[in-house]
């Protein structure tokens, strides 16, 4: 069952889990649309994961292109190894 945070640390390690999450969705979405299923890119649920899941992997594909990386995006687990590492750092969990 899911409780509500009672401090902001935990508030904060909730958002945290949250974005985690949706980082997650965000690359099975792509990896479904890349193999031909038929998952529009247009539709609002995939609209609202990537205005949300975007603005904190644009930054690293700016560092890392896929060109320079074998054409992997290695955005995704560098943005939830950053998160991961922030909750543990901040003693958010």
């Amino acid at each position: 069952m899911f409780s509500m945070p009672q401090t902001l640390p935990q508030l904060l390690g909730s958002v945290i889990d949250l974005l985690i999450a949706l980082i997650v969705i965000e690359v099975v979405i792509s990896y479904l649309i890349m193999f031909g299923v038929r998952i529009s890119p247009h539709l609002p649920f995939v609209k609202f994961i990537r205005s949300v899941v975007n603005p904190f992997l644009d930054p690293v594909r700016r560092l890392l292109p896929p060109y320079k990386t074998g054409g992997w995006d290695l955005s995704p687990m560098i943005v939830i190894l950053l998160l991961s590492f922030m909750q543990n750092f901040l003693w958010l969990r």
